[in-house]
């Protein structure tokens, strides 16, 4: 099972990168209909929740149903889009598991996402030589 996890402090960018290991595909966020990338956190495009989230993904979901469950869920839209020409999936009713088998894996950043996670959530300090 695939688990998207979400934190308040967590960078767009940060949750592109995880959604390219997650699903083997990238995608575009969108945050009142404007790109996401204008806002530094997801606490500042309007994520509801104060800790981190761990969302398991169905993975039996289709495309649209996916894009729209997130919606509601975070107060974000996004879509998911080719890995090759970053351009969206045309076939919405496309399930999530046949993004994932079509990938062939030899892309993996999941031990760099997992650390960046990790520092996000356990490194609440100034970085050394840093003084207010």
């Amino acid at each position: 099972m695939k688990i998207l996890k979400l934190h308040p402090l967590m960078t767009i960018s940060l949750l592109q990168m995880q959604f390219q290991r997650l699903l083997s595909c990238n995608v575009t966020v969108y945050v009142h209909n404007s790109l996401g990338n204008a806002f530094d956190t997801l606490r500042e495009a309007g994520f509801p929740a104060d800790t981190l989230v761990e969302y398991p993904i169905d993975e039996t979901l289709s495309l649209r149903e996916f894009e729209e469950e997130l919606e509601e869920q975070f107060n974000f839209s996004l879509e998911l889009c080719n890995k090759k020409d970053n351009k969206p999936f045309t076939n919405k009713s496309m399930h999530l598991f046949q993004l994932i088998a079509a990938s062939n894996g030899r892309e993996d950043i999941g031990h760099q996402l997992d650390i960046t996670l990790d520092m996000l959530l356990n490194n609440r300090q100034a970085p050394p030589g840093f003084t207010c």
